[in-house]
């Protein structure tokens, strides 16, 4: 029995990874004595010294227990040790997207952010994938090397995304009561972090009080109505600009004065911001065909309503004990309600330089999908002297073929464009801005997240393989202009 034991841990020591499952880093490494599991740790990154790895004394990674109530995990992060069994799994931010494989959302943050390959998190820190010095760059290294070995793509990744963000808007859904005798919707104190609150909440124009006050206060214009992502936005600058995260949890958000009288809460997660901001408007609630009041700051709710978040309730409670039904959540989406915002980081994502509208032009097959919905580039009318810029975005709507072109048509232009004209530069900052106030005269119809994220997902690998070649041309001609100054410098009298 002991030399089986001892043939086992040598096969273990064989097939085992060769990062430190937690910091992503080679070196002394100690194998977890759990079964088959082959995942390794630096005795420090576990709380060990160097002196535990002599002794025999058996030792399980925290891959194999519950975060929250310490039982035998269910499902486990591919990226990380974080684990969960299945009636736990409605109490953390989860998302199981092959089985037992899934992300938690800190792991999920960062991938997404690779995948990007982002410059700056949500909180406005650097992040560099780049560098092997930073945390970030062996992250994304070890996540090259397992996810084919997991069995896993970016659009898993994406999906999880989706499925997060949606369980976050449902949670915070069933807290809303059902007020029987007066039919006015409340707002339990348990969506606020208190008991009870005693008066319902009041809405001006489009959004609550609080949040209207809290845009007036930091100079917003609220006259015209706002996304609940563009407000997630302004949020994130407040805090970024009063620098208001926890000293050592850097997801965690301390809220001031003006952010408590919005959440009602002394500090909340980053991720939870959205998702907290769905009783401030209006949009989110629907009146009740039987609503006699004629007090337009309170809303009121018919039975259907509060029957579908009941059953959104009894599902959400059956997802955490149902394998099967969590691997159906993966393919759920955000509520194609929900519009996009119209930034730079957005729109990055769908442009189409004009060499890859080219190249994409050679795929007949898949090149209407793939254009239609993008941006492109072109120059602006010189006879508009109202244009600040010289060329502007403009989305794609539709492809006109005939026998000797492809034109595209695009939106708020009354003539079709040859592919030949198109900019192969990237936009600026004014062109985006611009493009953000046609959406806001009505011009330009706003793309919904559903819509955005499916176009992007379409165009990832086209955009980064074209994106990298081009990386490659202009280091090359680095390469050449530097030999050739080094060539003249020590031929000068052959020039």
């Amino acid at each position: 029995m002991k030399k089986q034991r001892k043939q086992k841990k040598i096969i273990k020591d064989r097939d085992s990874e060769d990062w430190c499952f937690e910091c992503k880093d080679g070196g002394k490494l100690m194998i977890c004595d759990y079964r088959d599991c082959l995942k390794v740790y630096h005795p420090e990154c576990v709380g060990k010294d160097d002196s535990f790895m002599e002794n025999e004394e058996p030792w399980n990674c925290n891959r194999h227990s519950c975060l929250i109530c310490q039982n035998t995990a269910k499902f486990y992060c591919v990226c990380c040790p974080n684990a969960v069994c299945g009636c736990c799994i409605g109490e953390v931010e989860f998302a199981p997207v092959k089985g037992k494989k899934g992300f938690c959302d800190n792991c999920l943050e960062l991938l997404l952010l690779a995948e990007q390959n982002a410059d700056y998190d949500s909180d406005g820190e650097k992040v560099d994938f780049n560098d092997r010095e930073t945390y970030e760059c062996l992250f994304k290294e070890y996540w090259d090397i397992i996810k084919g070995r997991e069995g896993l793509t970016v659009d898993n990744v994406y999906s999880a995304d989706a499925q997060l963000k949606k369980r976050g808007r449902c949670s915070d859904s069933v807290r809303i009561g059902k007020a029987k005798e007066c039919k006015k919707l409340k707002i339990s104190e348990k969506a606020l972090g208190k008991k009870k609150v005693s008066k319902a909440i009041e809405f001006i124009g489009w959004g609550s009080s609080p949040l209207i006050k809290f845009l007036t206060s930091i100079g917003k214009d609220t006259t015209k109505q706002l996304s609940q992502y563009d407000v997630e936005s302004i949020i994130s600058g407040y805090i970024q600009e009063k620098n208001l995260f926890h000293p050592k949890k850097k997801r965690r958000i301390l809220c001031d004065p003006m952010l408590y009288s919005l959440f009602r809460r002394k500090s909340v997660d980053k991720n939870q911001i959205y998702s907290l901001l769905d009783i401030h408007f209006v949009a989110n609630l629907e009146q009740s065909e039987d609503d006699e009041s004629e007090d337009e700051d309170e809303i009121i709710l018919g039975e259907k309503k509060n029957e579908h978040i009941t059953a959104a309730f009894k599902k959400q409670k059956t997802l955490s004990s149902n394998r099967t039904c969590q691997e159906e959540e993966v393919n759920r989406t955000v509520k194609e309600s929900g519009f996009a915002s119209m930034v730079a980081e957005n729109i990055k994502l769908v442009y189409l330089r004009k060499s890859l509208v080219e190249r994409l032009l050679k795929q007949p097959e898949s090149f209407d999908c793939k254009v239609v919905g993008s941006f492109v580039r072109t120059k602006t009318d010189p006879t508009d002297y109202q244009r600040r810029t010289s060329h502007q975005l403009l989305q794609v709507r539709g492809i006109k073929k005939n026998a000797s072109e492809v034109l595209l048509q695009v939106s708020n232009m009354p003539i079709d464009l040859n592919i030949a004209i198109l900019s192969d530069c990237d936009f600026t900052k004014e062109e985006c801005e611009d493009l953000q106030q046609m959406v806001e005269n009505g011009l330009l119809k706003k793309p919904t997240v559903v819509e955005l994220e499916q176009k992007a997902r379409s165009l990832h690998e086209d955009i980064t393989k074209h994106w990298i070649e081009m990386e490659l041309v202009k280091l090359q001609k680095c390469i050449d202009r530097a030999n050739e100054k080094g060539w003249r410098a020590e031929y000068p009298f052959m020039e």
